[in-house]
């Protein structure tokens, strides 16, 4: 497996470039290669895409921030790569981190011990001119999990033996639930650098979060509350963002941002008088609102300076749903640029708290797991609409018993990343992956029965169930797990030990809880109290499959009558039109994918022109100077001739004038962004239509086998 990092290039990227091109290093420079970029020019390829973008934001003073991203992948001695290999799937993985959007250089070298691949990724795309956007540590776990899928998929430290899984994964033991220094302190200077705008500013809302920042030489240090040590800047993220220069870029930026947004609000509020109408005119001026559906939160960003998420309290008052309000009502004096709730108060009505480790163990078994390595395994999963993806699980959630029983921890509310087939990616919630191994892998419920007093509410959705002695006030058991008899009067519910089920808790606490099927059928067993009110119960179960029986009489009744419309008749042409369906399916995906290419080719092309429009005079200049001046004029004005160059080449590949206006092909990119957006929601149709068909299906063969 490879060992991946990464950091940001703030400064010196030519000379960054020249090192990992260095020819003694990669074999006279045969393990170098570009994507959108030739390597010899590529520093100044990453300027002009960089420059364009600037140009055409609507900000002109604002800093570009980070050159470029650094990433290395490190081989280990053990695989049997070659460096051609190793050099292939560096060129995968920045391709597929980077979606073929960013510029990028790859150099294998190979005069260590371990072949080792160096990318340097421009860190504006040429795509959009939008940044890369890197997250601490998050960023690093995506790159980490892309490689070492690539290298499972490329057979490189694959485990052939399944039993061997025991030797390299430890037993289970059980994680300490609690948050880390890092995670708290990483939150909190979070919510200072969405709204600080100057480095005062932020040293005061650090302080009052109960954090004390000191700049000790070229480090900044944090040291929260009650905590025995001070935290350095470089181990809170994998870029400098929490160092002083990137702190002081970030405030200048926040500055820049904050007072675009104030401008453009104080010009359109006196002509406003709803929130509907202030939205659209705001988005007009450039800028795009949001609200946080679980806080309430108002959110402004300015677009044209592709900046970030700014939080309406940071602002001011005023600038909050409540204060827009009011704004609207009396005009723009009634404008109120203060902070009137302590930073604390609001980190505190404001903050979600997130999991911060997996608290669930599933088991898995061949059915999920396709291959498996030293560091981790990969599964074969389905999403939520039934399509099948890869997953990477990391070993340090991967564990064995002595009798070879191997099982993941889950986050129930963690999302995690997957892959389709065409190399597109996607998200599973951790609930769904947990109840789709447990189905796969036959596990058996627990049968917990209900007395009458536990049951709010039975519907044919499924019933509601209180347990206050617990701190429970309501919780939902779809139908598909309620069992209902009749005859005994009783109803009982299928409850998966592992699972995590969502409740609302009793008091006035507004965020749900979960609780594990285990605990849940253990508390519902503890208060069943048997007494008169069962008769109740008996009556209501009654009722309930009477309903039952008149909407499965009606659901019968459509599904026959649309077995009719449709030439349905019998389980075979159900497969025929399924297979029908997933021919659709695979027409649209391809369609789709060629159209991401076609739309990367376009943006490449509209690069290229502009590239050619802006450095057409240096050429022309070039070839009208006398021969015995042109080497000369050739050495002061290289990079540009070679970029030149080289763009012009590749119109001329394609069979493109170089008199074409780069507009004209940029609008081609937004069609076509658009036609893949409505495929994509055409091929959506016809997964939950073939979805449709096929519980149809079942259905038939359910009223034929009984």
């Amino acid at each position: 497996m490879a060992i991946t990092k990464i950091h940001a290039i703030k400064s010196t990227l030519s000379k960054a470039i020249l090192y990992i091109e260095n020819p003694d290093k990669t074999a006279g420079q045969a393990l170098v290669s570009g994507y959108n970029t030739e390597p010899q020019t590529a520093s100044f390829d990453f300027a002009i895409t960089a420059a364009m973008a600037h140009k055409g934001k609507s900000f002109q003073n604002k800093k570009s921030g980070n050159l470029a991203y650094h990433l290395i992948q490190s081989f280990s001695p053990d695989d049997d790569v070659t460096p051609e290999r190793a050099h292939e799937l560096g060129r995968k993985l920045a391709m597929e981190f980077t979606e073929g959007k960013f510029e990028f250089v790859v150099a294998t070298h190979i005069d260590k011990d371990s072949i080792h691949n160096h990318i340097i990724i421009n860190a504006v795309s040429f795509y959009d001119y939008k940044k890369l956007r890197t997250v601490p540590y998050r960023t690093a776990q995506q790159i980490r999990s892309i490689s070492d899928r690539l290298c499972m998929e490329a057979q490189l430290s694959v485990i052939k033996d399944p039993q061997q899984l025991g030797q390299l994964y430890p037993t289970y033991v059980q994680k300490k639930r609690t948050t880390s220094n890092r995670t708290e302190v990483r939150k909190k200077l979070n919510f200072c650098l969405e709204r600080a705008t100057n480095y005062a500013q932020f040293l005061q809302m650090a302080q009052e979060l109960g954090i004390s920042v000191c700049q000790r030489g070229k480090h900044m240090t944090y040291l929260p509350e009650d905590a025995g040590r001070a935290i350095r800047d470089t181990s809170l993220a994998d870029t400098d963002k929490f160092t002083y220069t990137g702190l002081m870029e970030r405030l200048e930026d926040n500055a820049a941002e904050q007072l675009f947004i104030h401008e453009r609000i104080a010009k359109i509020l006196p002509n406003v008088s709803t929130f509907a109408d202030f939205a659209k005119l705001l988005q007009s001026e450039g800028v795009k609102i949001r609200v946080k559906k679980q806080s309430g939160q108002l959110l402004y960003k300015a677009v044209n300076l592709d900046g970030t998420w700014i939080p309406a309290d940071a602002l001011g008052d005023g600038f909050t749903l409540g204060g827009l309000e009011t704004s609207m009502k009396s005009g723009l004096e009634g404008l109120d640029e203060g902070h009137g709730t302590p930073i604390a108060d609001l980190y505190r009505e404001l903050t979600t708290e997130y999991p911060q480790n997996c608290d669930t163990s599933v088991r898995l078994t061949a059915r999920q797991i396709c291959s498996a390595g030293k560091r981790g395994v990969l599964l074969q999963i389905q999403d939520a609409n039934g399509n099948p993806a890869k997953l990477m699980m990391d070993n340090r959630h991967i564990h064995t018993t002595s009798d070879g029983t191997v099982t993941a921890d889950i986050g129930a509310a963690f999302s995690y990343d997957i892959i389709y087939d065409d190399g597109t990616h996607g998200t599973i919630r951790g609930t769904d992956l947990i109840r789709q191994i447990d189905e796969e892998n036959l596990t058996q419920p627990l049968i917990a029965s209900l007395p009458a007093d536990q049951i709010i509410a039975m519907s044919l959705r499924g019933v509601t169930v209180q347990l206050p002695q617990y701190g429970i006030e309501r919780l939902f058991i779809p139908e598909h797990y309620v069992q209902r008899k009749v005859e005994q009067g009783s109803c009982a519910i299928s409850l998966y030990p592992a699972w995590q089920y969502s409740y609302v808790p009793t008091g006035n606490e507004k965020t749900r809880k979960a609780i594990s099927g285990a605990d849940l059928a253990q508390s519902l067993g503890g208060v069943v109290q048997l007494s008169a009110s069962e008769s109740s119960l008996a009556r209501r179960v009654a009722n309930m499959e009477r309903r039952a029986g008149i909407a499965n009489a009606k659901e019968l009744g459509k599904l026959l009558g649309d077995m009719a419309d449709n030439g349905l008749h019998s389980v075979a042409d159900f497969d025929k039109q399924i297979s029908a369906y997933r021919r659709e399916e695979t027409k649209l995906r391809n369609e789709i994918a060629e159209l991401r290419s076609k739309s990367k080719t376009y943006a490449a092309t509209a690069h290229n022109l502009q590239v050619c429009h802006t450095y057409k005079s240096v050429w022309l200049e070039y070839a009208s100077v006398p021969l015995t001046q042109r080497e000369t004029f050739y050495k002061q004005n290289e990079a540009v001739l070679q970029t030149y160059s080289r763009a012009a080449s590749q119109l001329d590949k394609i069979g493109i004038s170089l008199g074409t206006e780069p507009e004209k092909v940029r609008q081609l990119v937004t069609e076509t962004e658009s036609r893949i957006a409505d495929l994509i929601a055409a091929l959506e149709i016809v997964r939950k239509t073939n979805r449709a068909i096929q519980e149809d299906k079942e259905k038939v063969e359910q009223i034929q086998s009984g």
